[in-house]
């Protein structure tokens, strides 16, 4: 082999090394289903209430927990990233007093990515000028009047690290992933606000920035057509 044939082979072969190490650092873990389109269902399974919301303002703490939430996807194939729908019932405002609560969504919806099988991270989507809106209310009587005294707003953000994923149910037919918020790193807020004793703030109207950790343990499972589907992470 002349001189300009083996460097040309030389340069060959690094740049089939290189490609190779681009292509493993590139790979992500995989959302697969046994059947499509596979529907998602996640219920958080904590054992008390799904902690949705922690707060601390100025000398007061608020807390926003709802009885039921869930996430909601469909797959239609091999997928890097699921874009999951909220959902959030029986909510109620905890701190100094507890008080009626609501979460509306707004259309918003958590973008869930899996750089491993292990780990991964959540985006917040919404569309133009939308919002997540957590909803407090004085009484329950102001509930029923949907006259809320403070909101808090959960703009689009992300993507932020801090989700975990596990496997439940293994070899069954309803095999599925877990995925693990209570970890999750601190959502920017900007809410309108009222007293210190519903609200966390030392005000009776006006502004406030602060952050935000999510939380819960969701198990998700899928179907396909009304039966059981394994649903994987790998």
């Amino acid at each position: 082999m002349n001189r300009s044939k083996k460097s040309l082979g030389l340069a060959m072969t690094a740049v089939l090394a290189l490609s190779a190490v681009s292509t493993t650092a590139s790979q992500a873990a995989v959302f697969t289903a046994d059947s499509y389109p596979a529907v998602l269902t996640g219920k958080d399974v904590k054992t008390v209430h799904g902690e949705l919301i922690r707060m601390t303002f100025g000398n007061g703490a608020r807390y926003v927990e709802c009885t039921i939430t869930t996430l909601s996807a469909t797959i239609n194939g091999p997928e890097t990233e699921v874009d999951f729908t909220p959902g959030f019932s029986g909510c109620f405002s905890n701190g100094m007093t507890a008080v009626p609560a609501t979460v509306t969504v707004n259309g918003c919806f958590f973008r869930i990515h899996a750089p491993t099988t292990t780990a991964g991270q959540i985006t917040v989507k919404c569309g133009e000028g939308a919002k997540i809106e957590v909803h407090i209310y004085e009484s329950h009587t102001k509930h029923t009047e949907n006259k809320p005294i403070c909101t808090y707003d959960i703009p689009a953000q992300g993507p932020i690290t801090g989700t975990t994923f596990g496997t439940i149910n293994a070899s069954a037919a309803n095999e599925g992933i877990s995925i693990n918020m209570a970890h999750l790193g601190k959502f920017n807020v900007t809410s309108t606000m009222g007293p210190l004793s519903v609200c966390g703030v030392n005000a009776t109207s006006g502004h406030a920035s602060t952050t935000m950790t999510m939380r819960g343990e969701y198990h998700v499972t899928g179907k396909y057509t009304g039966v059981d589907t394994k649903v994987m992470l790998g």
